[in-house]
């Protein structure tokens, strides 16, 4: 899965735990390690001209000034990339002890953007970095050479903070591709390392219910009633929230046959509230040695970073943590905002509602529930016109799309399928075409 993999060293304790866990990746899956440390010689020199007018008077002429240049440099070159070159001899060491192939690169620079560089140059397919380096103290949450390198990779990232990877890992799900390509990841160790898998999916009905307080304190009772006020909390009460329930069980249900397919168990966990919340209560009351989570999430937007769940948990995760998908481009939803919709559904509740169709995929799914879900390929084109269905009713009409395809043998969701499914159960009104 991970055959090239860039582990940056700095003589740290992360940096010894990072080359441990690379080690041990590499021996399941063959990967090359390529040790890399950056050391900035330029700073030192300019450190040392701001210094100079501090020197005694005998330094002060011109030409001895050049001279105590010229040997500062000289002494700084040598001895830096001395110290360096004795960093990764460590890494070579451990490396040559595991018999693990492994290569070593020594760079001169900004140490993130020489990482940053070389990441994408190099073709890796993981990067491991200590969350924290030479110069941390007990404070720091995350070292901004990390942080940096986090924001700035498409390759998926591991952030040691851990030594091992230890026996139980938590995989968060939220129905993106970021969180597929995570599952897949959390499958693969599990297999490889022997890992048990706990995957946590949270969503949050809290928000609409605060939403509609705050409205509720400024709408005057004119615009109450043009707003249809009380049909919009109805709606959100009695159907966002359990269709929301729905969907990311959904997403866990789908994570479950990804790994049933690999021969992995999964225990999945359903809670609803503040996502990184919720899942850091639960890495806290498990205490498991890693996290995979997607980079960014299910709302995601193109030149995003990182999501905020993501960044809340590279930060305060007591574990290491796998961030995956950065890669992936998100497809933009040109669906209208959540109040917006729903009141659009309310107005046209004669016809083919919301509620209507939660309910009847939600039967459909109970009578079903026998089926075994087997994971499909779908096509680029087939996967973005599904990206035009709402968002909180896309997990639901996706899973009913791939029910639809095993029951009829297909073995790659295309867009023909999706339209067939899309006439035969929802109408056409859903996915917003034009």
């Amino acid at each position: 899965m991970y055959k090239k993999i860039l582990i940056p060293i700095d003589n740290s304790i992360y940096s010894d735990y990072c080359i441990d866990i690379g080690i041990a990746i590499s021996l399941k899956y063959g990967s090359l390690l390529v040790g890399c440390h950056v050391y900035d010689a330029s700073l030192h020199q300019r450190r040392f001209r701001d210094m100079e007018e501090g020197l005694p008077e005998k330094y002060q002429d011109e030409k001895e000034l050049q001279r105590q240049r010229e040997l500062h440099t000289s002494l700084i070159n040598q001895g830096l990339k001395m110290i360096s070159e004795s960093y990764l001899d460590v890494f070579k060491k451990k490396c040559r002890s595991a018999n693990v192939e492994h290569e070593d690169i020594l760079l001169e620079g900004k140490n993130y953007c020489e990482i940053i560089k070389e990441a994408r140059r190099g073709g890796y397919d993981l990067v491991i970095i200590g969350a924290l380096g030479l110069a941390s103290v007990n404070e720091n949450l995350i070292g901004s050479v990390c942080e940096r390198v986090v924001r700035r990779l498409k390759t998926d990232v591991l952030v040691v903070k851990k030594r091992e990877l230890g026996e139980r890992l938590v995989v968060a799900v939220d129905g993106s591709m970021q969180s597929l390509e995570g599952i897949k990841s959390a499958v693969s160790f599990s297999r490889s390392f022997h890992l048990k898998i706990d995957a946590i999916s949270i969503y949050d009905p809290h928000y609409h219910r605060v939403a509609f307080e705050s409205i509720a304190k400024v709408l005057s009772e004119e615009a109450g009633k043009i707003f249809r006020f009380k049909e919009q909390e109805t709606l959100h009460e009695e159907i966002i929230d359990k269709g929301l329930a729905k969907i990311y069980q959904s997403h866990l249900d789908n994570a479950c046959c990804i790994a049933k397919k690999e021969g992995v168990a999964i225990s999945s966990i359903l809670l609803d509230g503040k996502p990184f919340d919720q899942v850091l209560r639960y890495l806290k009351k498990g205490q498991p040695s890693l996290l995979v989570v997607g980079k960014t999430g299910i709302h995601n937007t193109n030149g995003l970073d990182i999501g905020s769940t993501a960044e809340n948990l590279l930060r305060l995760a007591p574990c290491n943590i796998m961030l995956t998908g950065g890669n992936i481009a998100s497809v933009a939803d040109p669906t209208v905002r959540s109040v917006e919709v729903s009141e659009k559904t309310v107005g046209d509740a004669k016809d083919r509602t919301l509620k209507t169709v939660l309910a009847g995929l939600g039967e459909d799914e109970e009578k079903d529930s026998s089926t075994e879900c087997l994971p499909l390929i779908w096509t680029n084109v087939a996967r973005e016109q599904t990206e035009r269905i709402p968002s909180f009713i896309r997990g639901i009409v996706r899973k009913r799309i791939e029910k639809y395809a095993n029951e009829k043998g297909y073995k790659e969701i295309t867009e023909e399928i999706v339209n067939e499914v899309k006439s035969q159960y929802m109408g056409k009104d859903l996915s917003h075409s034009h």
